[in-house]
């Protein structure tokens, strides 16, 4: 085995320095011929020759064989039939040379076999190779149709988005339009209930002025009341309507006070239904109203105090009329006071205030 490797790497040496000596195709396979068959004394054969040689067709060596077999049968021809040759020697020179063509033909024809054998596995498998190709072209022209539907299918998506895309930035517009409207209209709102919370602080104001000025009338009522109650009935009764006259303009002034804080509650809840969005900015309103709510209830409480010390002094009035009652002699000058009294009287009548 490593006499065939050596004389195989020699070979393939010279077929290298062959290669470079003789460009021409046939030409290099007919010297390689020479170089096996003479040199080294193997019998060349197709395949072996494309192997060594690696060129060319598949037929390229065997052309190069048949020529190669020829020319050695053209040269290898002697006449024997020489006058000098013993004719033992010459028919033995004929069988020499017979069994050596035979020899030679017999191992050009397996040689050729063998190649025509390769050539059809090779063709066999390139028609297989073809085949697998073709349908292996087959799927990628599917799977073209196949991408060229999904890309036209994704172009019409594209397009509809797309539309889509542009009816969205249609309404995001519309929307940026309503949402403007809106943040204005809720401007205006606070607008408005700052100039309602203004008015209801200013009318609170008021309220809490004619509170005091009403106590401080009462008060100076009262004290008029205490000093005159003992002289004269009749300054007390003027008392009681002015008392009673007091009582009703704090009953109407609670009454107006109530409507409008029913007017205002039905003005809250109803921009409390037209700017439900706005809960959070008009909780500070609502606590507002809540406090003029409370000063209003305060102020109630202060009327029914104030109804219930008219109540006592109507109790005490009525206590003195019964002491009156018990001393005639003191009503009836009381009854009848002196003309400066009189006088004096009347002018403190004229000089009280209107209620």
């Amino acid at each position: 085995m490593p006499e065939q490797n050596d004389l195989d790497a020699a070979l393939q040496a010279d077929v290298e320095k062959l290669r470079a000596e003789h460009p021409r195709t046939p030409d290099l396979y007919r010297e390689v011929c020479i170089v096996m068959f003479f040199r080294y004394g193997v019998t060349p054969t197709a395949n072996k020759l494309y192997q060594l040689v690696r060129k060319g067709s598949m037929s390229a060596p065997t052309e190069a064989l048949r020529a190669f077999w020829a020319d050695l049968r053209r040269s290898g021809k002697v006449d024997l039939g020489q006058p000098d040759l013993p004719v033992d020697l010459a028919q033995a020179a004929g069988d020499l040379v017979s069994k050596l063509w035979s020899s030679a033909r017999t191992a050009a024809d397996q040689s050729l076999d063998q190649f025509r054998q390769a050539a059809v596995q090779e063709r066999d498998s390139a028609l297989q190779d073809r085949q697998t190709v073709q349908d292996q072209l087959d799927n990628a022209n599917r799977e073209r149709q196949i991408l060229t539907a999904k890309l036209e299918t994704a172009f019409r998506e594209n397009a509809n988005l797309r539309e889509e895309a542009a009816v969205s930035l249609a309404a995001t517009a519309e929307m940026n339009a309503r949402l403007s409207d809106a943040l204005h209209a809720v401007s205006e709102a606070e607008r408005r209930l700052e100039v309602t919370r203004i008015q209801h602080a200013e009318e609170i104001e008021r309220v809490t002025a004619r509170i005091a000025h009403a106590e401080e009338r009462f008060a100076a009522l009262e004290h008029r009341a205490l000093v005159e109650i003992d002289r004269e009935r009749t300054t007390a009764n003027k008392l009681e309507k002015a008392l009673e006259s007091e009582r009703s303009l704090s009953a109407t002034s609670t009454q107006r006070l109530q409507s409008e804080l029913t007017n205002a509650r039905i003005e809250a809840a109803k921009q409390a239904r037209d700017f439900a969005a706005l809960e959070e900015k008009l909780k500070a309103a609502i606590n507002e109203r809540d406090i003029a709510r409370d000063k209003a209830e305060q102020l109630q409480v202060a009327i029914s105090d104030l109804t219930g010390q008219i109540a006592v002094e109507r109790a005490r009035a009525e206590i003195l009329r019964e002491q009156l009652n018990r001393r005639p002699s003191a009503s009836a000058r009381a009854a009848k006071p002196s003309s400066e009294g009189k006088i004096r009287i009347t002018r403190r009548a004229k000089a009280k205030p209107a209620v």
